[in-house]
């Protein structure tokens, strides 16, 4: 049949086993009605109750407004759109209807129409990709879901294999319920919830969703309970951002119970860590990197210095700490002690909370250094303290994001980016110690790198040393204020005159919305085409997820 008869998917109203393929039943040519256009179509009645139906060349079921069955049998024979089709026995399909098929198929079929396979990827294309396109996906997947489980007791239980697969949450009221829900298993099936989650997003004070700190000192060191309840954890995605307390962007004080609650459930499963939003000193990164053996990308926003001088090695965390944001003084407290129960969690909840926070100690580890991270392919961290990440190799790491301290000269830039391997292709680098063409000679390989451009005093570029044969994008950022590239640019045109960016075909200026100045109309577009170079300008708009204005979130 032409595709464009179909109709809409018939829904049986009766049993299945009323719909039986009509083997030599009584036959008669009748006019139905499909789509409001008269069709002559081989009738046959088997029972007194009808429901029009019409087979296409596949044999689904097509419904007809009609109060008689439409079958097709031997030797009938139907017209539609002028076009005669001849069934014989060898042809003639049956009636198929989806809780007819076998149960296997059935389930391939609910899981193809649900996957998202962004979702659990988490190659580098993937992770390059727009993080809000990636979610929304996912949503419009769960919302899918939701709906098939509410179909029959049949789809709900093929749906609760991947109900909970991807978890979402995006205010912290669900997160009482949630917890329930992980902690416990379906009637009939072994094994909880969480078990089976292997992907858990947490969002709290983005986009326009507020967070004011709830039940944060309470259980925020195990995500209220949620990491011990996923057990076969693979990606975590956790941005937990105050809410108007302060003008600017602060991080929370969070226990180190967190980094070793990390450590200690997911350790053999997680493979892609990208947190933003806590405050970690860098001797924590380090003890948790040691165990997540099969991590492949690495992504934490708001790691602090360890200095050897004030700090001791893997302490407790503090209950106060104060700092200065932009000559502004900011304090965080440790609340939980002076305000009791938050009212959100039951009392045997809370005590599980205390409990960890009290008792929390790194799972035992056998292992020596140098630490290895086989399959880590992306490291992005908003500080790197060198000292520190001696202790590791990252034999396939392609994509390195850090920025180095405003007090790092170019030897100390150079030894740091030395401990990593020389088959990098995408560095985003934001630093005052090294200039762009001194950064590229370090990897030749390199494909793409981003240079924050807002930097006070980053050291010129003269593309005096050797070529650069696999350089194919440069992006000059300003993450902050907006600053004139055209210096930069020029400087990166002149080198490609002179043949030492051979492969360069993209320059890309990335800067933020912010509408103060811009440049964009004194950027040499000429000159670009001059030498077959794109000149691109990039706006990013507030980001309405993640709600960051900086290079790495």
């Amino acid at each position: 049949l032409n595709s464009n008869t179909v109709a809409s998917i018939y829904t049986p109203t009766l049993p299945p086993r009323s719909y039986k393929p009509l083997h030599g039943k009584e036959r008669c040519l009748e006019t139905v009605t499909i789509q409001g256009r008269p069709k002559s179509c081989a009738i046959a009645r088997e029972s007194k109750q009808y429901s029009c139906l019409l087979l296409d060349a596949y044999g689904i079921a097509i419904s007809a407004q009609s109060s008689k069955r439409v079958g097709i049998t031997e030797g009938a024979s139907f017209e539609l759109k002028q076009q005669t089709v001849s069934i014989t026995a060898a042809t003639a399909p049956p009636f198929i209807f989806i809780m007819d098929l076998p149960s296997e198929i059935l389930v391939k079929i609910l899981r193809e129409a649900t996957f998202v396979a962004e979702a659990l990827d988490t190659s580098l294309p993937v992770f390059s990709t727009d993080h809000e396109d990636i979610v929304q996906l996912i949503h419009e997947s769960m919302i899918t879901k939701s709906a098939l489980s509410l179909v029959s007791k049949a789809f709900n239980n093929i749906m609760e294999d991947y109900l909970y697969e991807i978890v979402m949450i995006f205010r912290f009221k669900f997160i009482p319920v949630l917890l329930k829900l992980l902690r416990t298993a379906p009637l009939g099936l072994g094994t909880t919830r969480g078990q089976r989650c292997r992907r858990f997003d947490l969002y709290l004070g983005v986009g326009h969703v507020e967070y004011l700190d709830e039940g944060w000192y309470e259980g925020g060191h195990t995500l209220w309970g949620l990491l011990p309840s996923c057990p076969n954890l693979e990606i975590l995605l956790a941005r937990v951002i105050r809410s108007k307390e302060y003008k600017y962007e602060t991080p929370h004080l969070t226990h180190n119970a967190l980094w070793k609650s990390i450590a200690t459930y997911c350790p053999k499963t997680l493979r892609r860590l990208d947190l933003n939003g806590f405050q970690i000193r860098m001797d924590r990164v380090e003890m948790m990197l040691r165990y997540l053996v099969k991590l492949e990308v690495c992504r934490i926003v708001r790691v602090t210095e360890f200095n050897p001088q004030i700090d001791v090695y893997d302490d407790e965390e503090p209950k106060k700490r104060c700092f200065y944001r932009n000559y502004q003084l900011i304090t965080l407290f440790d609340t939980s002690d002076a305000r009791g129960p938050s009212g959100w969690f039951d009392a045997a909840t809370v005590s599980q909370f205390k409990a960890a926070k009290n008792h929390s100690v790194w799972p035992p580890f056998v292992g020596i250094a140098p630490y290895i991270l086989p399959s880590l392919h992306t490291l992005i961290l908003d500080y790197i303290d060198i000292k520190r990440m001696k202790e590791f190799l990252f034999p396939s790491l392609g994509n390195l994001g850090m920025t180095l301290s405003a007090g790092c000269d170019y030897e100390n830039a150079r030894r740091s980016f030395r401990l990593f391997p020389p088959s990098l292709t995408h560095v985003v680098y934001s630093g005052l110690g090294m200039a762009m063409d001194q950064l590229i000679l370090l990897f030749p390989y390199l494909q793409f790198v981003s240079v924050a451009i807002d930097r006070e005093d980053l050291p010129e570029s003269h593309f005096n040393g050797i070529p650069h044969n696999h350089l194919e994008v440069i992006e000059l950022a300003s993450w902050a204020d907006a600053v004139d590239p055209t210096s930069s640019i020029r400087e990166l045109l002149d080198a490609v005159r002179a043949k030492k960016l051979p492969m360069l075909r993209v320059i890309r200026n990335t800067r933020f919305d912010t509408g103060s100045i811009t440049y964009d109309e004194l950027l040499p577009f000429d000159e670009s085409k001059e030498v077959d170079v794109a000149l691109e300008t990039n706006v990013k708009k507030q980001l309405t997820l993640c709600g960051l204005r900086t290079w790495h979130g």
